[in-house]
């Protein structure tokens, strides 16, 4: 029998595989998109907009089913010609076993040219069976390759499950099996029609032949649909790799946000110089300290500024002066990333000098802020994260990651600040409502996100409410004067008019200064307005070639012509 085939045959068997595995996804999706047409929690949904919504998860579904696919098919291609080699050789090359004795009657046996391989799909032993004939008593039995006799499991009688006898006869094709108990007296006769049976096992070649054809034919048609190049599949499995990876890298950069340690070094308050020189003055005058004075930094790894001040209190002693104002700036800074240099304080004749020295990396904040980090091991090895560091996936499931840890801070943060807080100074933010971008220090935080002072004191003044939905997702609660354009079609120069008219309300949002910067629009008292004007909705973008439901190139949002005439 022919075990191993030439390796096209197993590409071809993995090709088929893979491209059966590809339509069940898209039927898996057929039916959601069936569902989904009468379904009563999405009724308020357009057809366009499910088939749409359906098409795009299956295109996932079906990429990651690919990546996977070709990312297996080197390995289970091997393994398979690796099984059917051992096989292979096993049939061709096991001798026959010699100086076998019937267990019977002890005479010599021998080979009657018949052989058959022994092998289990849950079990990894392959074994060569070869049929002996006692040359005495004519037994037949069937031999392992290691001479040992196979030993056939005898047929137990039904009622008493003791061994029972069986005889047989032939009459053509036609044979007849003969049961009978010597124990219990139970007996059975049945009959076999190999003539039935040949006819059976001719409609099962032709089922086979049928099903080998079909077969053919979907790799002809598919095979370049679904099966990926090398060149294609080495980036899928580049990008499924990549996702696993940023799953680990996203998660640890949001614990990293849990950790005490950390969260003591993040709440240090990171100073500019001229805010360092400021506070410091500040502090300092109030003890008789004056003319506090930096001067030109020095920066490496580290920002360390020379400073100088002049003791204005004639009676303090030059030791007192000197821990005074140790203690003084040791105090001050405490909450700070700036810290007074080792080598202390100088004083000569009223004059004081030192030197002070920033903090900066997240490693140097959390030695700084004197609590222990939690050290757990990274499930991603430095070889991996290196590897995939130039992925998107990683590269976004990072920033994720320190969105959401931050977010949990900040949470954290309102139970001692319940109304919110004004954020860090470092880096900059765009207000979810006018979007115009600010310092940290210039945004207060609560749960309803960030807003630049101006807004944030037009809400406490009451001029709008707490708006929950930004500028991009405001549709149902707010519109902008940029969006009475672009969604009602109204030109800016309309508005004036249609609001001295009173079908249209705004509310002016204001500068400290008394400018307005920003009209707001309210859904709820611009009924009348949004009845005249309903909108216009935005195209859909339609760019991306993806397959449908039924297998077929389309682009994501286009309805097929039968779909579209219902």
């Amino acid at each position: 029998m022919q075990y191993l085939e030439d390796e096209q045959a197993y590409i071809d068997r993995y090709d088929l595989s893979t491209i059966k595995e590809c339509f069940k996804v898209i039927e898996m999706f057929k039916g959601v998109y069936d569902k989904s047409l009468t379904s009563e929690e999405l009724k308020d949904m357009s057809k366009e907009d499910k088939y749409s919504d359906t098409t795009k998860m299956m295109y996932w579904y079906l990429w990651v089913t690919q990546a996977q696919e070709y990312k297996n098919k080197k390995e289970t291609i091997k393994k398979w010609m690796d099984e059917d080699k051992l096989k292979q050789d096993k049939q061709d090359y096991t001798p026959v076993p010699e100086g076998v004795r019937c267990p019977l009657c002890n005479a010599s046996m021998y080979f009657k040219s018949s052989k058959h391989l022994e092998y289990f799909f849950d079990n990894p032993i392959v074994r060569m069976m070869f049929l002996f004939k006692c040359s005495k008593c004519e037994k037949q039995q069937w031999v392992y390759d290691d001479g040992e006799i196979r030993v056939s499991k005898p047929d137990l009688c039904p009622k008493c499950k003791k061994e029972i006898d069986m005889t047989d006869s032939a009459k053509g094709k036609v044979i007849t099996l003969k049961y009978k108990c010597s124990t219990c007296g139970y007996s059975k006769t049945e009959v076999q029609d190999f003539t039935k049976s040949d006819k059976e096992h001719e409609k099962w070649l032709e089922e086979q032949k049928k099903k080998e054809e079909e077969d053919k034919k979907l790799l002809e048609k598919y095979r370049s649909v679904f099966c990926l190049t090398d060149e294609d599949g080495e980036k899928y499995v580049f990008e499924l790799e990549a996702m696993e990876v940023a799953k680990q890298v996203g998660e640890e950069a949001k614990q990293k946000y849990d950790d005490k340690a950390y969260q003591v070094a993040i709440s240090l308050k990171k100073l500019k110089i001229l805010e360092l020189e400021k506070l410091l003055s500040e502090k300092l005058l109030k003890e008789n300290y004056v003319k506090f004075t930096l001067d030109k930094p020095d920066i490496g790894r580290y920002v360390v500024v020379p400073f100088s001040v002049l003791d204005a209190n004639s009676t303090r002693r030059e030791n007192i002066s000197e821990d005074t104002l140790k203690k003084l700036i040791k105090d001050t800074l405490e909450d700070t990333n700036w810290r007074l240099m080792s080598d202390g304080i100088r004083y000569r004749l009223g004059y004081l000098s030192g030197s002070l020295k920033a903090y900066e990396q997240e490693e140097d904040l959390l030695e700084l802020s004197g609590a222990k980090k939690e050290q757990k091991p990274s499930k991603v090895d430095t070889e991996m994260r290196m590897k995939y560091s130039t992925s998107t996936w990683v590269k976004l499931a990072e920033i994720q990651g320190e969105h959401e840890g931050i977010e949990a801070t900040r949470k954290r943060r309102l139970e001692k600040e319940p109304e919110g807080f004004f954020l860090d100074a470092d880096g900059s933010y765009n207000c979810r409502i006018c979007s115009e971008g600010h310092h940290g220090n210039e945004c207060w935080w609560n749960l309803d996100g960030v807003r630049c002072t101006d807004c944030w004191n037009n809400i406490k003044e009451g001029v709008i409410p707490s708006l929950k939905k930004d500028s991009f997702e405001n549709e149902d609660e707010w519109i902008s004067i940029s969006q009475l354009k672009s969604r009602h079609g109204i030109h800016p120069s309309s508005v004036k008019k249609l609001r001295r008219e009173g079908l249209l309300h705004g509310r002016d949002l204001k500068r400290a200064n008394g400018l307005v910067y920003m009209t707001i629009y309210l859904v709820s008292e611009n009924q009348e307005f949004l009845k005249k004007y309903p909108g216009i909705k935005e195209p859909r973008n339609t760019s991306i070639n993806t397959l449908d439901i039924s297998g077929h190139v389309v682009k994501i949002g286009e309805i097929p012509s039968e779909d579209k005439s219902k």
